[in-house]
């Protein structure tokens, strides 16, 4: 484990003044900070460890092969635990982008047994930050997984926060074993401790703060995930500070229920793009 400072990271910065980091671990976003702002977009809990075989608490993490419990491999997949190499760093379409690749090896086959690769594009300009996972099946035989992209977004409060569009949508609860549910309301709101995944949802919904507005757009992934650990996931977890559950909200991009099957040659492109609206 290694200090923030310590970890090797790259930076895109647009001609704009848009601003991303990146770790090589993971293929981490810690950092988003649009052209015109001085305030970053993203959460980092103050307690976050890095470093080769940690996931940082906060940013972007990549879930891959498997997002959360669903499939047959640890939590949340090994992508976010391994280092990934860049690939590309390049100024395009008025602002800039970093593509990070990581492809199978001895250890990953020994828990996942195909031949892969992943590529992630992390791409800032103006008020838009758009991060894209593609996956390409390199093995003789099909593979599936389940994947998501889970941003942490930093929020003022996120008990004065809630999450609009998902009206009408299927969902399952965790905190309720499992349980599935219809969303009623025309928004949600973040009451504490929640931990839903919302599928078939819109491909456009927003995070909404009494000051400020994010939209949250997705294509390639049908499922919407949105969570928080409230005071008690933040209090047991050592890599949060206690009270730092009430400035962030998860909203994530999820590719959960069915998982994605590739045949061999094939590739899968998910992708989520963030827009500071105000």
């Amino acid at each position: 484990m290694s200090g923030a400072h310590e970890a090797p990271s790259v930076e895109v910065n647009a001609p704009d003044g848009a601003f991303a980091r990146v770790y090589l671990d993971g293929a981490h976003v810690t950092s988003w900070i649009p052209a015109r702002s001085q305030v970053d977009r993203l959460f980092v809990s103050s307690e976050a460890q890095y470093g080769p075989g940690c996931s940082i608490r906060g940013g972007i993490p990549v879930c891959f092969p498997q997002f959360g419990a669903f499939g047959p491999i640890g939590h949340h997949g090994f992508a976010r635990l391994s280092r990934w190499a860049v690939v590309t760093q390049e100024e395009i379409n008025g602002g800039a982008r970093v593509v990070l690749r990581l492809t199978d090896t001895e250890a990953s086959r020994a828990v996942w047994p195909f031949a892969f690769r992943a590529d992630l594009s992390v791409h800032v300009a103006a008020a838009v930050l758009t991060v894209q996972l593609t996956v390409t099946n390199t093995d003789a035989q099909p593979l599936s997984f389940t994947a998501a992209l889970h941003p942490y977004f930093a929020v003022e409060d996120a008990l004065a926060t809630t999450v609009g569009g998902l009206r009408g949508c299927r969902y399952r609860d965790a905190l309720r074993d499992g349980a599935e549910f219809d969303e009623a309301g025309d928004v949600l709101p973040i009451e504490g401790h929640i931990d839903r995944v919302y599928f078939a949802t819109p491909d456009v919904i927003e995070m909404r703060e009494p000051n400020r507005t994010l939209r949250i757009e997705k294509r390639g992934f049908p499922e919407t995930v949105v969570w928080n650990p409230g005071a008690e996931g933040t209090r047991t977890r050592s890599d949060f500070a206690d009270g730092e559950e009430l400035h962030m909200v998860c909203v994530e991009a999820a590719a959960v229920r069915p998982p994605v099957l590739l045949a061999s040659g094939e590739h899968w492109v998910g992708t989520q793009l963030m827009t500071a609206v105000r």
